[in-house]
């Protein structure tokens, strides 16, 4: 089966989306994970004031049903306009 490409619509695939770093790189003694209460507020578009001129989308990249990365994509108006 190929890979299979999700939006990010709910909270809760924005903490799928969170999570996936944890579990990728869970046995690492080299990582050091970020918080996540501040990484779920960094990309909530009601807690982030950045979201008032940036627009941002997100995805999961689904293998064999599990997750496999992902992606984000965000545009900044402010500086385009620039």
């Amino acid at each position: 089966m190929g890979i299979v490409i999700k939006e990010v619509v709910s909270r809760r695939d924005l903490k799928k989306f969170l999570s996936f770093p944890y579990n990728l790189y869970a046995g690492s003694k080299y990582w050091v994970p970020p918080l996540f209460f501040d990484e779920m507020n960094t990309l909530r578009k009601d807690k982030n004031p950045a979201f008032e001129f940036c627009e941002v989308k997100y995805w999961l990249a689904y293998k064999d049903g599990k997750i496999a990365g992902r992606i984000a994509g965000i545009i900044n108006w402010r500086y385009v306009e620039k």
